[in-house]
């Protein structure tokens, strides 16, 4: 890209006029670099203008895409804001991007912002839109603002789908609300929407961490019988959830069906049951 950058140079010094395309494809390209550190995209893209080159929806997106990549979701922002002001209207997936960055750097309040903002403007968010605001919810333990968003999706005819319930399942395992846990996979079960390992995981992890050993060998069972599975390590912690209570043949049994299962136990498992 180095190299690309400077024949334009030399290009523009020899008297050729500026190539649109070619300006987009370096900006792009500049984008794409897998050692992206020190790269100045937008002084790059900043000189290009003074020269005349008019960014376009793509070039616009390739950058956000960039700064939410670098974990510069703020800087994302006003990349969307200056897209703005040049009279380029946004895509729901540019406020999508955004909307990701500035969550991934907990600023929630701008990620409101911006949600409203695609709103206001008439776009319609598609599933992973809600896929993001809804996760941002949840990390701020808005759980029920998440769930309320789903009504949200259907009124727009938008589904929601397995990565939407596992990141709710996720939110309501970690306050321990293991009833709405289970309404909630009814829920998808009514809804078509089937469970797969991380679902699996996500209430293995809840039930195990509520200090609900029964329940969690029984979904251990579950899913040693119908997920495929080479390994997964809460199957340790129940193991050795289990060899702490004493429940040592219980958890022999788990063991065998886990072998039986062509599924490898780690070294937790092991240890547990040598010590007990």
């Amino acid at each position: 890209v180095g190299y690309a950058i400077d024949i334009m140079n030399c290009m523009m010094n020899n008297g050729y006029g500026l190539n649109v395309k070619i300006c987009s494809l370096i900006l792009s390209s500049m984008c794409e670099q897998k050692d992206s550190e020190g790269v100045d995209v937008m002084g790059f893209l900043g000189e290009m203008q003074k020269l005349g080159f008019c960014p376009g929806m793509m070039d616009y997106s390739n950058v956000i895409r960039f700064m939410v990549k670098q974990g510069r979701g703020l800087h994302a922002l006003n990349v969307l804001i200056k897209m703005k002001g040049e009279g380029i209207k946004p895509d729901v997936i540019c406020y999508t991007m955004v909307l990701h960055g500035v969550i991934t750097e907990g600023d929630f309040k701008k990620a409101d912002q911006v949600f409203d903002e695609l709103l206001v403007l008439g776009l319609v968010p598609d599933v992973y839109t809600y896929n993001v605001y809804i996760n941002g919810l949840c990390k701020q333990n808005k759980v029920e603002s998440g769930l309320m968003m789903i009504s949200s999706m259907d009124e727009l005819g938008c589904k929601p789908n397995l990565i939407t319930y596992n990141i709710l399942l996720k939110a309501l395992c970690n306050n321990g609300e293991l009833r709405r846990v289970r309404e909630l996979m009814r829920e998808m079960t009514l809804n078509g929407v089937g469970v797969n390992l991380q679902t699996h995981r996500i209430m293995l992890d809840g039930l195990f961490g509520k200090g609900n050993i029964e329940e969690a060998c029984v979904f251990m069972e579950e899913m040693l019988d119908k997920v495929l599975v080479r390994f997964c390590s809460s199957f340790d912690e129940v193991i050795y959830g289990l060899c702490q209570r004493g429940l040592v043949c219980k958890a022999m049994e788990l063991l065998k069906k886990m072998v039986d299962k062509n599924v490898a136990p780690g070294a937790k498992a092991w240890e547990a049951l040598l010590l007990s």
